[in-house]
């Protein structure tokens, strides 16, 4: 019942967005095969490469998951961990594009608030939803700004990042 109703919840808070933008229709804990059905290049995965306690990072270009979006300069990350689906990320530090992902999510998501637009703006924001962590957030790294959206749940938060994510580009 609790999954049902997650899944409810869910599926009216990304009712409009979710059928144009396919990355938004995948849940965290979906099986790889049944990810595969969404994100193609998940069909490299290979569950006795990495085990149980390691987790892999693929990474491929939003826009191709995302048509009529603005994601043109935006990463997908997609985190699978024992099979799962971990994790999925956009990720942008296209300095001369400002508030990709912001956008994105405002319009898909839910508003950020005004505060975070700002071109100095560094933080995050939590848009967290029933059993989803939605964390919005502007960080800079080596005098570069990145603008990144994570979706993951309390369950597989754990396996998202660290040492124990090997990165696969696509």
């Amino acid at each position: 019942m609790k999954r049902l109703l997650l899944k409810f919840i869910f599926f009216l808070f990304f009712s409009s967005s979710s059928f144009a933008c396919s990355l938004l229709s995948v849940d965290i804990g979906t099986s790889v095969r049944q990810a595969q059905n969404t994100f193609d290049f998940l069909m490299s995965y290979n569950p006795e490469l990495y085990g149980k306690n390691l987790s892999t990072k693929y990474m491929a270009y939003a826009l191709d998951y995302c048509e009529g979006s603005n994601l043109e300069n935006t990463d997908l990350e997609v985190i699978i961990h024992d099979s799962k689906v971990a994790g999925i990320n956009l990720v942008s530090s296209a300095s001369e594009i400002k508030n990709e992902i912001y956008d994105f999510v405002k319009i898909n998501i839910g508003d950020p608030g005004s505060e975070a637009k700002k071109e100095n703006w560094k933080g995050y924001v939590n848009l967290s939803v029933g059993n989803l962590i939605i964390m919005y957030s502007k960080i800079d790294i080596r005098d570069e700004t990145f603008e990144v959206l994570e979706i993951t749940t309390p369950q597989m938060i754990d396996y998202t990042s660290g040492e124990e994510v090997i990165e696969l580009l696509m």
